[in-house]
C-alpha cells in the first residue's frame, strides 16, 4: 500500500505544472545554447550521407597523399607564421596578421611600381621575404622565432619539391569555367612569369584589379621553386585553413568554433560549384571572399584605433578596390564614406594609397586609365537617368537573379539563416554601427548592385555569373550567420 501512494505521489509531482514549466525552460535553454549546432546539422549530416554512399576502392585509390602531405606543411607554415605576427604585434587577430602579411608584397609592387618594375617577380619575393625576416628579427631581439619560421617554410618547400610530380598532378581535375583558361590562368602567368608590372600593361581585361592573381602567384612562390606558372590544387585549398584561422579569431565561445569549422567544411566540399569557386581553382572568389570578411570583421575596431596600426590596416584594405567587380566599388564606398563622413581616425587616408598610385602610374606608363573591369563602356549618366525615370529597364531580371541562386539548396538555406538572424536582430536590438551591422549592410549593397547591373546595363547577359558576384560574399554571410547566433545564445 505504502509504495503504491508513492507511486501515485511520484505521478502527481511529474504532473504538476511547476514541473512541466521548468523541464520546458531547460529544453528551450538547450535548445537556445545549441542554436548554430542544431542549424547546422542538416547540412553536416547531408554532407556525411554524401561521402558514405560514394566511399568505395575508387575513392580510397585517388586519395593523394603526398597533396595531403603538403597541405598539413603548408597550413602549418601559414598557422605558425598568423599565429606568430598576432602576438608579436597584436593585431587583433591570426587571419588579419596573415592578410597584411599577404597583401604586403602586393602593396610594395603598387607603391613602388617604378622601382619594381625593374626587375622579376621572383627577386620582388625574395626582397620583400627578407625585409620580414630583418622586421621579425628586430622585433624579436632573438634568431630563434625566425629560425622556426624559417625550418617550417623549408620543410613546406623541400616536400614540395620532391613529391612535385605527385602535388601537380591533375589528371583527375576538371575544370567547370571557361574563364581560367580565357583570363584568370594567364593573367596570374605574368605576374609570376614576369612582373606586376607586365601584368598591368598586358591587363587581359581592362580596368581589372589584380590583387587575387597577385595572390595566386604569390602563394605558387611560396611553396614551389617554379619557373612557369602552374596550377597547384593545394594552393587553392589552403584557403580552407585560412578561413578555420577566421573562425578562430571569432568572439564565439570554443563549441561554436569547433562546430563552425566542421559546418563551413561540409557546405563547400558538399557542393562541387561552390567548392570549386572558392578553394579549388583559379577563380578569384575564394580569395576575395575570404580578404573582404577579414578586413570587415577588423575594420570597426581598426577605425577606433586611430594609431599606426590602423594607418597599415587601411593601407592594406586600400588594396581590395583592385580585386572584383561589386566589393572594389563597395570598398572604394566604405573608405570615402569612413573619411569624409566619420572623420574620427587619420589614418584612414592610408586607404586611398594603394588605388592612388595605381591611378598615378597608370597616367604615367599607359595609355589610358583602367578604373574599374568592364565600366569603360558604360554611360553613368545615361544609366542614372535610366533609374531616376525608370526607363529601359527589365526589372523582371531581379527574379531570375533569385532563382539562378535557389539552385544552390545548402547555400540557400545558409543566406537564409544569415536573413532571419539579421532581421531579428535589427528588431530586437538598438542599430548601432558595429561589425555585425558592417557586414550585413556590405552583402545587402553587394546583393543591390549585382541587381541593378543585371536589370540596366547587363540586362540581356547570362544570368549564371550573378551567381558568383554574389557568392563573393559568402565569407561574409558566414561569420555573420555565427555572430548573429552567438549573439541569441548569449542574451538574456
Amino acid at each position: 500500500m505504502f509504495k503504491y501512494n508513492s507511486k501515485i505521489r511520484s505521478l502527481k509531482l511529474i504532473l504538476e505544472p511547476n514541473f512541466m514549466k521548468n523541464n520546458m525552460l531547460k529544453l528551450v535553454k538547450l535548445i537556445k545554447s545549441s542554436g548554430l549546432i542544431i542549424f547546422s546539422l542538416p547540412l553536416i549530416i547531408n554532407t556525411f550521407l554524401n561521402i558514405f554512399e560514394k566511399a568505395n576502392i575508387k575513392i580510397l585509390n585517388e586519395i593523394n597523399f603526398a597533396k595531403f602531405g603538403s597541405f598539413i606543411l603548408g597550413s602549418l607554415f601559414f598557422i605558425y607564421l598568423s599565429n606568430f605576427l598576432n602576438n608579436r604585434y597584436l593585431l587583433g587577430g591570426k587571419s588579419i596578421g596573415l592578410v597584411l602579411f599577404l597583401t604586403s608584397y602586393f602593396i610594395f609592387d603598387t607603391v613602388l611600381l617604378f622601382f619594381s618594375k625593374n626587375f622579376n617577380f621572383k627577386f620582388t619575393f625574395i626582397f620583400i621575404s627578407l625585409l620580414w625576416c630583418v622586421l621579425i628579427i628586430y622585433k624579436t631581439k632573438s634568431l630563434v622565432e625566425i629560425t622556426k619560421i624559417l625550418l617550417l617554410f623549408f620543410i613546406y618547400r623541400i616536400f614540395n619539391h620532391f613529391f612535385f610530380a605527385e602535388i601537380a598532378n591533375n589528371s583527375n581535375y576538371q575544370e567547370l569555367n571557361t574563364d581560367v583558361p580565357v583570363q584568370w590562368f594567364g593573367i596570374a602567368s605574368m605576374i609570376f612569369e614576369e612582373n606586376y608590372y607586365f601584368a598591368l600593361k598586358n591587363n587581359l581585361i581592362e580596368g581589372q584589379g589584380l590583387l587575387p592573381s597577385y595572390i595566386q602567384a604569390l602563394m605558387l612562390e611560396m611553396g614551389f621553386n617554379l619557373e612557369k606558372f602552374q596550377f597547384i590544387q593545394i594552393n587553392s585549398y589552403l584557403f580552407l585553413t585560412f578561413t578555420i584561422l577566421l573562425i578562430t579569431d571569432l568572439k564565439i565561445s570554443k563549441k561554436n568554433k569547433i562546430a563552425s569549422s566542421i559546418f563551413f567544411i561540409a557546405i563547400i566540399t558538399n557542393n562541387d560549384w561552390l567548392e570549386y569557386l572558392l578553394i579549388n581553382s583559379l577563380m578569384i572568389e575564394g580569395i576575395v571572399s575570404f580578404f573582404i570578411s577579414v578586413y570587415l570583421y577588423n575594420f570597426i575596431q581598426m577605425y577606433k584605433s586611430n594609431n599606426i596600426k590602423s594607418f597599415i590596416f587601411f593601407l592594406s584594405f586600400g588594396g581590395m578596390v583592385l580585386t572584383k567587380n561589386f566589393i572594389s566599388i563597395i570598398s572604394l564606398i566604405l573608405i570615402i564614406s569612413s573619411v569624409f563622413l566619420l572623420r574620427k581616425n587619420v589614418f584612414l587616408i592610408g586607404g586611398f594609397i594603394v588605388y592612388g598610385f595605381n591611378l598615378f602610374y597608370q597616367n604615367i606608363y599607359f595609355s589610358r586609365l583602367q578604373s574599374v573591369a568592364y565600366t569603360s563602356e558604360i554611360d553613368f549618366k545615361d544609366l542614372f537617368l535610366d533609374f531616376i525615370y525608370l526607363r529601359d529597364i527589365e526589372i523582371t531580371n531581379v527574379r531570375n537573379i533569385i532563382e539562378q541562386f535557389l539552385i544552390d539548396k545548402p547555400t540557400t538555406y545558409l543566406v537564409i539563416g544569415f536573413l532571419i538572424l539579421n532581421i531579428l536582430s535589427l528588431f530586437k536590438y538598438k542599430f548601432n554601427l558595429n561589425t555585425d551591422e558592417l557586414l550585413f549592410f556590405v552583402v545587402l549593397l553587394n546583393f543591390i548592385l549585382v541587381n541593378l547591373l543585371y536589370i540596366s546595363y547587363w540586362k540581356n547577359v547570362e544570368f549564371e555569373s550573378s551567381y558568383r558576384y554574389i557568392v563573393v560574399c559568402f565569407h561574409l554571410i558566414f561569420i555573420s550567420l555565427l555572430s548573429r547566433f552567438s549573439k541569441f545564445e548569449n542574451a538574456d
